[in-house]
This record gives structure tokens, C-alpha cells and sequence, in this order.
């Protein structure tokens, strides 16, 4: 019986992994960076899911989701 419930945790664990790494690499798409950068910081959260979300958040560039700035306006 206990396996069973370990297993139906590692599942749970793992889905919340998967949305926190799919919700990491949508804010990464929508940064303000490079399309380089971009592609390298995907491929770190891909491949290190955890550490790599961390690092994401801590270094990496931030979204471009706020309100447009004045300089924007400017023509």
C-alpha cells in the first residue's frame, strides 16, 4: 500500500514540476532579451528543471509585461 502512495505523490510532484518549468520557459519567451538568451535559458530550465527554474528567477531577464514606458511613446 505504501508504494502505491509513494507513487501517486512522485506523480503529483512531478506534474507541478512540469507546470512551474512550462510557466518558467512562457515568462522566459516574453523577456526582455536576446533571442540567444532566450534559447540558452530554455534549455537550462529544460535541462535542469529546478535548479535552472531557480536561477531563472534569480539572474535571469526579467518579462516585458508591464505597462509601456514613456520612452515607447516617443516617436
Amino acid at each position: 500500500m505504501d508504494l502505491l502512495a509513494d507513487l501517486d505523490t512522485r506523480w503529483l510532484l512531478t506534474g507541478l514540476l512540469m507546470l512551474l518549468d512550462s510557466w518558467a520557459i512562457g515568462m522566459i519567451v516574453t523577456a526582455r532579451a536576446s533571442r540567444r538568451d532566450k534559447m540558452l535559458w530554455s534549455a537550462v530550465v529544460a535541462l535542469c528543471p529546478i535548479i535552472g527554474c531557480l536561477f531563472w528567477y534569480v539572474l535571469g531577464p526579467k518579462t516585458n509585461l508591464g505597462p509601456p514606458t514613456r520612452a515607447s511613446h516617443e516617436v
